[in-house]
């Protein structure tokens, strides 16, 4: 039976590349329901049930602000990885990503994929320079981004890199952060598509059962 594969638009390169010659269905959410983690959470239950024919339907989400929370499975074993965000994927384990945080917590991590998402700090800037002024917009940002100390982009090959990188330059002159760049690793994604799905990177729940958030947290409670 076919493998569907539910996923953020963020990664959708990235998975799309992994799963060449596999035979996976998929179905990329907008990133901007992120901000609304109850929506992506109604939206996502309303997806898989409306689902049949699959044995296996994978998330490619983390539990992301609990939207993945109490999720049910019908018909089919769900599996999503045991990641908050996105990022631990984009840099193939937790483990980096936890390298990383230690050495700064206040990243604020781009991509490719993220940036070409709704999301996009510059235009949500143009936006309020627009409509209220330099001076407004700098002030809102400033708050906004003030624990940030930061950017990191992860590149992952996407084909306008090279200009999002640009742009993720520009947001860190604007924001007055500093800019580095790092390789992501597809070794994660490639899990997603591929498996396999241990209990070490993923939570799979059978059908007629629901993700339990405190999974997310197995062995991560200091965290």
């Amino acid at each position: 039976m076919t493998i569907k594969i539910i996923a953020c638009e963020v990664m959708k390169e990235e998975l799309v590349r992994a799963a060449s010659g596999c035979d996976i269905d998929f179905e990329f959410i907008s990133m901007g329901l992120h901000l609304h983690p109850e929506k992506l959470g109604e939206e996502l239950q309303h997806l898989l049930n409306g689902l049949s024919g699959y044995s296996r339907v994978i998330l490619a989400f983390g539990l992301c602000g609990g939207a993945a929370r109490n999720l049910k499975a019908a018909g089919f074993q769900l599996t999503i990885p045991k990641v908050h965000d996105c990022i631990p994927l984009l840099l193939g384990s937790t483990a980096s990503y936890e390298t990383f945080r230690s050495e700064e917590k206040g990243t604020l991590y781009l991509s490719g994929g993220w940036m070409n998402g709704e999301r996009a700090i510059l235009s949500e800037y143009d936006r309020i320079y627009q409509k209220y002024g330099e001076r407004k917009a700098i002030a809102v940002f400033s708050r906004m981004y003030s624990s940030y100390r930061r950017v990191l982009f992860i590149r992952t090959g996407s084909e306008r890199e090279t200009f999002f990188l640009q742009r993720s330059h520009q947001i860190a002159e604007l924001l007055g952060l500093t800019h580095q760049i790092i390789e992501g690793e597809i070794s994660f994604i490639e899990k997603i598509v591929k498996g396999p799905w241990d209990t070490k990177d993923f939570i799979t729940v059978p059908s007629g059962e629901s993700i339990d958030e405190w999974a997310f947290y197995e062995g991560k409670l200091e965290m």
